[in-house]
């Protein structure tokens, strides 16, 4: 290769790891036909278990892959990640955007 090792496409299993119990503001996923973004849930959590990898928002799993098979990376701008990967518990790849909470969320983000 003319400028050495090609990087890695996305972040490793550490990497992955460190987002553990990180808050998410909103999570959207591209619809395929229409190409209007879905929002899919908000006021979440990445949480990385042994062998999972899942984002839940209001008490529901938006994804949850198996860790090692999940791919994901951070926009250009951090300020979320974008997964992509074979979800459990719909039976169909996904691929999402999550945006990233610049606080604590709170289980009652949508009452007043």
């Amino acid at each position: 290769m003319l400028f050495g090792k090609k990087k890695p496409a996305g972040m490793d299993i550490k990497s992955l790891r460190a987002l553990d119990k990180k808050p998410v503001k909103y999570v959207t996923e591209r619809d395929s036909e229409t190409f209007r973004e879905i929002k899919l849930g908000e006021a979440g959590a990445i949480n990385v278990g042994d062998s999972e990898f899942t984002i839940v928002c209001g008490g529901v799993n938006v994804i949850r892959c198996t860790l090692n098979e999940v791919s994901a990376a951070e926009l250009m701008n951090k300020s979320g990640l974008t997964v992509k990967g074979y979800d459990l518990d719909s039976g169909r790849q996904k691929s999402i955007i999550a945006y990233y909470s610049d606080g604590i969320v709170r289980a009652d983000a949508g009452r007043k």
